[in-house]
């Protein structure tokens, strides 16, 4: 999952224990999530050609998404199966109001996974702000026990589980870090200010079970999708 996959990963990595881990990808509109997560599936698949992934986008459309990929030069893979929310509240409009969408989200991996078997080994939810919104959650407790069962539910599933989690721009705003703590790995994907101008990074804040850097890695678009080109130039004495 983390080497030998997105070109460039192999920098950031030295060991790759990946199975049964809930990752989360947080960052703020623009950075790449949906595409960082969907090129990172696709390329591991691609390794693994006796499995499949789950790829439920909740806020964004199938199409809008598979045209986004397009874009930057991913083509779709026909082992990745995308849950269209968007579609589904259109189907069930008049319901949609008392449904609770964590639950579905639920019943999608464990009819997937009664489905296809031992095959399906990765799931990738975008995103967890929109899961809430579309949840009704009275508290924080109420909000804390449910994502521990949550992500239980997935260990326990034997995915490899990637969870999208928007991040507001403004630095007053106080963001939720229950998932962060419960997840076993975090990477931050972001826009820094560089000797080279803006550039988009990668930083891997924590992974466990594993020996990685630490450092902002510069990202970038090249022919095939995403590359990770290297530290940025500023960072380099780190």
């Amino acid at each position: 999952m983390f080497q030998n996959t997105i070109k460039g990963m192999d920098k950031i990595f030295r060991t790759d224990n990946y199975e049964k881990m809930i990752i989360m990808i947080s960052g703020y509109t623009g950075t790449l999530k949906s595409t960082f997560t969907y090129n990172l599936m696709s390329k591991y698949l691609d390794n693994h050609p006796d499995q499949i992934g789950l790829y439920a986008t909740i806020e964004e459309s199938k199409d809008s998404l598979l045209k986004n990929l397009r874009s930057v030069g991913i083509t779709p893979n026909e082992r990745i199966f995308i849950a269209d929310y968007n579609r589904t509240r259109e189907m069930y409009r008049e319901e949609s109001e008392n449904t609770d969408f964590l639950e579905l989200t639920e019943k999608l991996i464990m009819s997937t996974k009664e489905e296809r078997g031992e095959s399906f080994k990765v799931f990738a939810l975008d995103s967890l702000n929109a899961l809430y919104t579309l949840t009704k959650m009275d508290n924080d407790y109420l909000i804390r026990k449910r994502i521990y069962y949550f992500y239980k539910l997935l260990r326990d599933a034997g995915l490899t589980s990637i969870i999208l989690k928007e991040l507001p721009k403004e630095n007053n705003y106080v963001v939720r870090d229950d998932e962060n703590f419960l997840a076993d790995g975090v990477i931050e994907l972001g826009v820094r200010r560089t000797l080279e101008g803006k550039k988009r990074y990668i930083e891997v804040v924590k992974m466990r079970q594993n020996q990685h850097s630490m450092k902002q890695y510069i990202i970038d678009i090249d022919k095939d999708g995403l590359a990770i080109i290297g530290p940025s130039v500023d960072d380099m004495g780190l």
